[in-house]
């Protein structure tokens, strides 16, 4: 699994991703997020809006825990996990686009979060409306790359555009809103509300999830599989 380099690194996402997870942590609640990334940029926005409970889970071994994490885990997400108690909120940000196992990924989501929880993830869309005019120029889409050495071959202007430093992001899946959505219920969740998201104040994408850039799924655990 690939270091989820982009929530560790980019703290410009917090009004467009982890804000809309605010709404739906109580005060006091366990918290469990997948792929932290290097900063736990999500963890510090949480702990200004509310006192809650946060378990981290990552690869990155060398990472010493900080102060107001309860707990850090070195553990992939793609090899399967239980905790002895289950969490109230479990979340994850731009990482199921890098593993291949995301069946199993889903189903420690599930096995690990408490009946009537909330599990929240923001997913880049592979049909966004960038993606699309991409394709009708015969160009690799941005969000899908063809190596691990370069992250931005066949991608033309777009991707040069996307990521200057043509550093590759790992993105090994590519998912579109359908796609999304049928994963989420095949894996038994409830999805109480999709929203589009961008990297820019487009607030149009907000309507059109099946054309934005991104999507955070609000889903809800209602009974134990």
């Amino acid at each position: 699994m690939a270091k989820n380099n982009f929530q560790g690194s980019n703290v410009n996402i917090e009004n467009l991703f982890y804000s809309h997870t605010f709404p739906y942590i109580k005060e006091n609640d366990a918290v469990l997020n997948l792929g932290c990334g290097l900063n736990f940029n999500f963890e510090k926005a949480l702990l200004k809006k509310k006192k809650v409970h946060i378990t981290c889970i990552d690869i990155i071994a060398s990472i010493n825990k900080p102060k107001f994490i309860d707990e850090y885990i070195v553990q992939s997400v793609e090899n399967k996990f239980k905790f002895k108690k289950k969490f109230d909120v479990i979340t994850f940000f731009e990482l199921i686009e890098h593993i291949d196992k995301t069946d199993v990924l889903l189903k420690n989501c599930f096995d690990n979060l408490k009946k009537g929880g909330y599990f929240i993830c923001s997913v880049p869309n592979l049909a966004s409306i960038y993606c699309r005019i991409e394709l009708l120029f015969g160009l690799q889409p941005h969000i899908l790359e063809v190596s691990n050495e370069q992250g931005n071959f066949g991608s033309g202007i777009f991707g040069r555009l996307n990521n200057p430093s043509k550093d590759s992001i790992h993105h090994i899946r590519g998912l579109t809103y359908r796609a999304m959505r049928e994963l989420l219920i095949y894996h038994h969740f409830k999805i109480e509300k999709v929203i589009g998201a961008s990297v820019t104040p487009i607030k149009i994408f907000s309507y059109f999830p099946a054309l934005s850039p991104g999507n955070i799924y609000i889903c809800k655990k209602l009974h134990n599989n």
